[in-house]
């Protein structure tokens, strides 16, 4: 963004994210801030962007609940995270944060198990403004569906994720897949 990279950074164990930039040398990170808060929820695993007006804005895994979400007008103070009601029922696990093609693409696990299996639903939200979202994907299995990634590449969107079939924790597979073209949308 605006020439630099950015980075979220995570330490899982102790529930501690920030934003950083980093240098040239790609080898220095510069911590910018901190959004860890509330510490009661447990926050860890977070994804973040900017969106159109220059806030910065993280969803974060909750260990306790739900999503929570935070925003920066600087990318050094943040608010106190809180969940919103465009992501209900989320479930503990990596949420995804992308931007491709002028659309915002925000990924997050669903409580909601399908026949028993644990992170069984994965929910792609779009929106242009980050403010308004609308469904646009919903992955269902009797599998796990869990902690994928998006990348753009030519003018499609492509896809990678973990699944499972016995373990809560073991994935027996990595799948691969096309989602669409960079910009396309539902109405």
């Amino acid at each position: 963004m605006d020439g630099k990279l950015y980075v979220a950074l995570n330490n899982f164990t102790g529930q501690q994210n920030a934003l950083a930039l980093v240098h040239d040398d790609l080898e220095t990170f510069e911590v910018l801030g901190h959004y860890n808060e509330p510490q009661s929820a447990a926050l860890s695993e977070s994804a973040v962007n900017r969106l159109p007006d220059g806030t910065w804005m993280a969803i974060c895994r909750n260990d306790k609940g739900n999503y929570h979400f935070t925003t920066s007008p600087d990318g050094r103070t943040w608010n106190v995270g809180r969940e919103m009601p465009f992501v209900p029922n989320g479930a503990n696990s990596k949420p995804t944060f992308d931007r491709f093609g002028g659309v915002y693409y925000l990924g997050w696990q669903e409580a909601t198990r399908i026949q028993g299996a644990n992170r069984s639903v994965f929910n792609l939200d779009i929106s242009r403004d980050g403010k308004t979202w609308q469904r646009k994907y919903r992955f269902e299995t009797p599998h796990s569906f869990q902690y994928p990634t998006f990348h753009e590449h030519e003018g499609t969107i492509w896809l990678c994720v973990t699944q499972g079939d016995s373990s809560p924790s073991i994935k027996e597979r990595i799948m691969f897949g096309k989602l669409e073209e960079t910009g396309t949308r539902n109405e």
